[in-house]
């Protein structure tokens, strides 16, 4: 947030937030919400290593969460966050346990169209059965990690590299490039 105050092209004005952009020239509109999401997994809360994230609010942030997505009537919702909700990694279950009480359980009830994180250093998209949700990890431009097939797994990559995501009335476009500039996986979600 501090960064926002010395470069005009960052804008982090809190915690969390959200902001509404129009699609093309038309009227409808695409709802991004950002959430701080340490604070909402127990591991970060206890001990002196993250003792901000024990200073938050985990049900403020949450309620703000569910309202924000509850009174959106935008085309599309896209909620960003740095931990997954869903995904293969080697690091500790009870991170995604909690994201999953915690925030999955309101993106499927307030019907978000999408979720990207970063956090796990590859390339998943994720879409549970049953699941309105598309889970999206952003690889990192540095290193990378092993990767495998979770359920809903509908592809998977380590390569290092980057996202990119377009958003139009009826669509969002997004590939997985890598270090190479290779296009690795392309996806298109329709509404």
């Amino acid at each position: 947030m501090d960064y926002s105050a010395g470069n005009k092209r960052w804008n982090a004005p809190s915690r969390y937030y959200s902001l509404t952009k129009k699609i093309g020239d038309g009227s409808s509109e695409c709802l991004f919400v950002f959430i701080d999401t340490t604070p909402l997994i127990d591991k970060y809360r206890e001990g002196d290593n993250y003792s901000d994230a024990g200073k938050q609010s985990i049900e403020r942030q949450l309620h703000w969460l569910d309202s924000t997505l509850l009174v959106s009537n935008d085309r599309w919702k896209i909620v960003i966050g740095h931990h997954p909700v869903y995904a293969y990694t080697e690091k500790e279950d009870s991170e995604r346990i909690d994201m999953q009480a915690r925030v999955g359980s309101i993106l499927e009830n307030r019907n978000a169209d999408l979720y990207i994180c970063g956090h796990i250093h590859n390339f998943q998209h994720i879409k549970p059965a049953g699941s309105k949700v598309h889970y999206v990890v952003n690889s990192s431009a540095s290193q990378s990690r092993a990767v495998q097939p979770i359920e809903g797994t509908v592809f998977c990559n380590p390569d290092p590299g980057y996202s990119v995501f377009t958003v139009s009335t009826d669509n969002i476009n997004f590939s997985f490039v890598n270090h190479t500039g290779a296009t690795v996986y392309e996806q298109t979600i329709r509404k």
